[in-house]
């Protein structure tokens, strides 16, 4: 049973994926549409910032000092101003990344991929008007998650070295017990608020509501759910690499500028033609929750009478 098809019911594992490819499959041009509207933009823009501050050079100058085999004491200071311009420009570019484009190219995708699961006409147009209704709970709900994800790490980076300076080598054992029960925290933080970025759009909720509403609706089936985000993460994390691997022969050749370009070119192949495929998974699997504990089914069935 395929989404569009006017008829819903729970599915399993293998039937949620193949329901999602044969979405992305049959809808291949308004979901390169919808992701290239943002990812291309921000391509672009990254490579202006790249350009602006010397990010390629010093990209360059790094790969080449390490490549060298033994670093110098000199080398390494020589290193610092690349490698500090690496990073902020890199974080700079993340934040813009996570916090405007990611937000608004899920947003969207989820809207397209809601109205084709409902039989509604989808187009690139009305998925972004409807994410424009809704702008500043699409970035609230990711604000609140990048927080939330900076203050655990924060949080756990700061009593991991308390606990070694302190307590010596007991507080190296015991800061790795605290690594491991963050990481699983972090696990089930992420899995139980995996629909609250969709419920924005689909259910026109708040960011705070749209949390809690997740946090209720993944309720009991954490790890089926936690189980199928990882599946596709490794799916998707292959085809990644496949994509990135045959770049990578492109990469050694040419000037830095060549090898710039087409490192940003394998990551917004990336973005636009892979990444859609967890968002349609994620948008399948809320309404897959739906059927299966508040009865979705019967009530679509109940609107077309």
């Amino acid at each position: 049973m395929l989404p569009g098809s006017g008829r819903f019911r729970a599915q399993a594992v293998g039937e949620l994926l193949d329901s999602a490819f044969t979405l992305y499959r049959r809808n291949f041009w308004l979901i390169l549409a919808i992701t290239a509207a943002v990812q291309v933009p921000l391509s672009i823009f990254s490579y202006i910032a790249y350009q602006l501050t010397g990010y390629a050079g010093a990209s360059a100058r790094v790969q080449q000092v390490s490549r060298s085999g033994i670093v110098t004491q000199q080398q390494l200071a020589d290193l610092r101003g690349p490698l500090l311009t690496i990073v902020i420009v890199g974080f700079a570019v993340l934040l813009v990344q996570a916090l405007v484009v990611q937000p608004l190219a899920t947003a969207a995708m989820t809207r397209a991929v809601g109205d084709v699961y409902l039989d509604k006409p989808a187009a690139v147009g009305s998925a972004y008007r409807a994410v424009a209704r809704r702008i500043g709970a699409v970035v609230g709900v990711s604000v609140l998650l990048f927080l939330v994800g900076m203050a655990i790490f924060a949080l756990a980076l700061g009593i991991s070295i308390a606990a070694g300076a302190v307590l010596g080598a007991f507080g190296v054992v015991l800061a790795v017990l605290l690594v491991i029960g963050v990481l699983f925290m972090v696990v089930v933080l992420y899995t139980r608020w995996l629909f609250a970025a969709p419920i924005v759009i689909l259910e026109r909720t708040g960011p705070l509501a749209a949390l809690r509403r997740s946090w209720q609706l993944i309720k009991g089936s954490t790890p089926r759910v936690f189980g199928i985000t990882l599946l596709v993460g490794v799916i998707t994390g292959i085809l990644s690499a496949i994509v990135g691997a045959l770049l990578t022969v492109a990469t050694q050749f040419g000037d830095d500028n060549l090898r710039l370009v087409l490192t940003q070119l394998a990551s917004l192949l990336v973005q636009v033609l892979i990444q859609p495929i967890s968002f349609i998974v994620v948008v399948l699997l809320y309404y897959d929750m739906r059927i299966r504990r508040e009865a979705f089914d019967i009530e679509m069935l109940a609107a077309t009478l």
